[in-house]
């Protein structure tokens, strides 16, 4: 039987490994490693599919070389992020999320699209704009940031 608690400890809420909620002042370099590597997946996929979609009419907004090149960038954005840690890159993702509120806005509500999905996509972009400050704190501490006296360890198992 599995254990919930544990897993769920594991990989949703682990100080070491997912410490949204502790203070950047708090953070070492492993746990900034760890926030910066999720944002940056999370982000760089997401704008991914977006510029893929640009360049094909699957889009809402039809095909956009323009926003292809704007979401390619935020993909180089996110690597030079999470391999540099250098603030230019954050505050160029800081930008995208104000970028799909502002696609949300002007394409999201005609009568193509279901409202709802343009709320839900609307709402996502709030929520990693307010996330945003915190990642740029992140950033300009990240080279003052002490390394963990001990790490632990390397290999996670989904079963015991």
């Amino acid at each position: 039987m599995l254990d919930w608690e544990s897993l769920f400890k594991r990989y949703v809420w682990d100080a070491d490994t997912t410490p949204y909620f502790t203070p950047v002042a708090k953070l070492n370099r492993y746990q900034a490693d760890h926030e910066v590597y999720a944002f940056c997946m999370f982000i760089g996929v997401i704008f991914a599919v977006v510029a893929v979609a640009a360049l094909t009419d699957a889009s809402m907004i039809g095909r956009s070389p323009v926003a292809g090149l704007y979401a390619f960038s935020v993909v180089a954005a996110s690597i030079i992020f999470n391999y540099t840690k250098v603030v230019w890159s954050a505050l160029w993702l800081a930008i995208a999320p104000l970028a799909g509120l502002a696609v949300v806005l002007f394409y999201g509500f005609d009568g193509e699209r279901v409202r709802v999905d343009s709320i839900i996509v609307g709402g996502i972009c709030v929520l990693i704009l307010i996330y945003m400050p915190r990642l740029i704190g992140v950033a300009r501490a990240y080279p003052d940031l002490p390394e963990p006296e001990t790490l632990p360890p390397r290999r996670r198992r989904l079963f015991k």
